[in-house]
């Protein structure tokens, strides 16, 4: 009889501890993904005889990390635990950042990829703004970045080229792939401006 008793307790306590702890509860799978823009415009053909080299990518500390980052309030910033980056954000970034350069025609070379190649221009990123502002109830997907490019290695040296970039771009709904539609085209459009931009100012 004691038998049945304790065996009628554990498999009480077993339901409770299950329903009250969620020890069967199923978690959601993470998810991964990259920025990609779109083909931009070819301004030159054949492209222009210059060569570049991205030496530094600053990011801010607020967005370095893998995870996705939604702007729930004016003061509160939320990481997404389940949906982030492939690869850290400024690699993804400086990636659709250099294709972009040599699909335009506004550069011949990535000295990045090809090392014996003479540069003609050093180029610096600062990635200051990447998350979902989920404030009200038209979410958007926001970026911002400076591009500096000189000509000399010598950072010391002024730039010939310098300029702030920035999107806030409405998405249909709040979640992470919607974020990201909207964070492709953002990166699409600024990186046509900024190309149009470098194809006036660079000799």
């Amino acid at each position: 009889m004691k038998f049945f008793i304790r065996l009628f307790i554990i498999t009480i306590f077993s339901f409770l501890f299950t329903q009250c702890f969620g020890v069967n509860k199923t978690f959601p799978e993470k998810r991964f993904f990259l920025i990609e823009a779109s083909e931009n415009k070819q301004l030159f053909s054949p492209p222009k005889p210059r060569t570049f080299l991205v030496r530094k990518v600053f990011i801010s500390q607020r967005f370095e990390g893998k995870e996705f980052v939604y702007r729930k309030d004016n003061v509160v910033y939320e990481s997404d635990f389940y949906n982030g980056f492939f690869i850290p954000p400024s690699h993804n970034f400086k990636e659709e950042f250099s294709k972009s350069l040599i699909r335009s025609g506004n550069f011949e070379w990535d000295a990045n990829l090809h090392t014996r190649l003479n540069v003609t221009h050093f180029i610096e990123l600062n990635l200051s703004q990447l998350y979902g502002d989920f404030r009200s109830k038209e979410p958007k997907a926001v970026i911002e970045f400076e591009v500096v490019v000189y000509e000399d290695k010598d950072s010391i040296s002024s730039p010939v080229f310098r300029k702030t970039y920035k999107q806030n771009i409405t998405i249909e709904k709040k979640d992470a792939e919607a974020l990201v539609i909207g964070w492709n085209s953002a990166v699409t459009n600024v990186l046509n401006e900024m190309n149009l931009d470098l194809s006036k100012q660079l000799k």
